[in-house]
């Protein structure tokens, strides 16, 4: 389970490295140095727009949506609740869907002039939160 979960973050972090280097290219005269047909978007990302396009949008998800990089983060934490939940199994898997529930509700707390950089950091911290309880649970005997 932890390679796959490894590879989902490798995957996502190569597409992103990527990204970033495809836009950076540019020739000397400053314009893109070749034209590229627009790429198919992977699986993640067009799981998370579709989400992005949906009827029942929160404020703070609306604010997601608004930002790619928080999209990306916030299916990567969608995955590695996925990952926990089946490492955990029933009925352990009630709680962290409770401790998951509540997170979700508490990202209310970023609204304001400066909510995606809250949102930034609320994400990046429950990836790590995540990422330790993965571990701890794959430790177990």
């Amino acid at each position: 389970m932890l390679r796959a979960f490894c590879g989902i973050i490798i995957v996502t972090a190569a597409l992103c490295v990527a990204s970033a280097h495809a836009q950076k290219e540019r020739s000397d005269d400053q314009r893109p140095a070749m034209k590229r047909p627009p790429a198919a978007k992977p699986k993640a990302t067009a799981a998370a727009d579709e989400w992005c396009r949906s009827y029942r949008l929160t404020a703070i998800d609306e604010a997601v949506c608004a930002d790619w990089t928080l999209v990306d983060k916030h299916y990567q934490v969608v995955l590695m609740q996925r990952s926990l939940q089946t490492l955990v199994g029933f009925p352990r898997t009630l709680r962290f869907e409770q401790l998951h529930r509540a997170w979700l509700n508490d990202r209310v707390k970023c609204a304001g002039p400066d909510a995606t950089t809250c949102l930034h950091r609320v994400y990046d911290e429950r990836i790590k939160e995540l990422a330790d309880s993965i571990v701890m649970e794959q430790s177990k005997p």
